[in-house]
């Protein structure tokens, strides 16, 4: 009888809304609507610096919080899935490294500018400058490639101020 030296199965360099590494980074607690999925992105909600929600296609790279961190508090429900309900606190981070959602037709790859998804089903998935789908471009960068649907994104904080054109 031999002993098994191989498996045919991987196992995810990351996971969804996980940290990257133990740099240095910045979570703030926010309230959900509920079904934001960990490593979203997230925009302003109602209540600004109160709430967030997934962005829409009326949604502006001003408006965007961060994203998503699992921070191993949500229970999942039945199906194994743990995302957060309606009213309750979550960690988005705003600085630092995190594994995020992607979109499919995203192609991360090392130090590539990252483009929030607003529109559809992949809303608040992050994608790359080649995908057609509707999105904003952000301050953030990949760090490396993907990883079944999930990459590893660098949040700078960098605050995004929109510019008012002056005729004077």
């Amino acid at each position: 009888m031999g002993v098994q030296t191989s498996y045919n199965y991987g196992i995810s360099k990351g996971m969804v809304g996980g940290l990257y590494d133990i740099t240095y980074h910045e979570t703030n607690t926010f309230i959900t609507p509920g079904g934001i999925p960990f490593g979203y992105g997230v925009v302003n909600g109602t209540n600004l610096g109160v709430d967030v929600r997934l962005p829409d296609a009326e949604s502006k790279a001003a408006d965007f919080e961060g994203i998503v961190q699992n921070g191993f508090t949500t229970m999942q429900d039945m199906n194994g899935k743990a995302i957060p309900e309606k009213d309750q606190s979550i960690g988005v981070l705003r600085i630092g490294k995190i594994w995020c959602a992607v979109g499919a037709a995203a192609k991360p790859a090392y130090d590539k500018p990252a483009y929030l998804i607003t529109d559809g089903d992949e809303a608040g998935r992050f994608t790359t400058e080649e995908d057609t789908a509707t999105k904003i471009l952000l301050p953030l960068r990949f760090i490396d490639e993907k990883d079944d649907d999930i990459a590893p994104i660098r949040v700078t904080g960098q605050i995004i101020v929109e510019k008012e054109v002056s005729n004077s």
